[in-house]
């Protein structure tokens, strides 16, 4: 992890925090499906057959989650003042060592 607690480093590659306000570079234009999809089943942008999140995005300890508790954080997340944060796509094992 960075200083700022915004990159991680691992097998996996290099990957950032994303935005989770309710302006549309974070879920601003997100179902509660697709929050749901992304919270509960891991999948980037609540998007099906997508690429799975990355660590350090903790998603497996969300699986069980009620669906009203589910609602609720959507809900409040959506209820923020948008903030505009472009995120860095993540980027891949074999690119990091030229990257960085």
């Amino acid at each position: 992890m960075n200083e700022g607690l915004t990159m991680a480093v691992g097998p996996w590659g290099v990957s950032f925090a994303s935005d989770i306000t309710s302006d549309e570079t974070g879920i601003g234009t997100w179902t509660e499906e697709q929050f749901s999809k992304a919270l509960k089943q891991g999948w980037y942008k609540g998007i099906d057959g997508g690429r799975k999140l990355l660590p350090p995005m903790p998603w497996q300890n969300f699986r069980e989650m009620k669906d009203g508790d589910v609602r609720a954080m959507y809900l409040n997340l959506k209820s923020t003042r948008p903030v505009r944060n472009i995120v860095p796509s993540p980027v891949s094992p074999r690119l990091q060592a030229s990257t960085f």
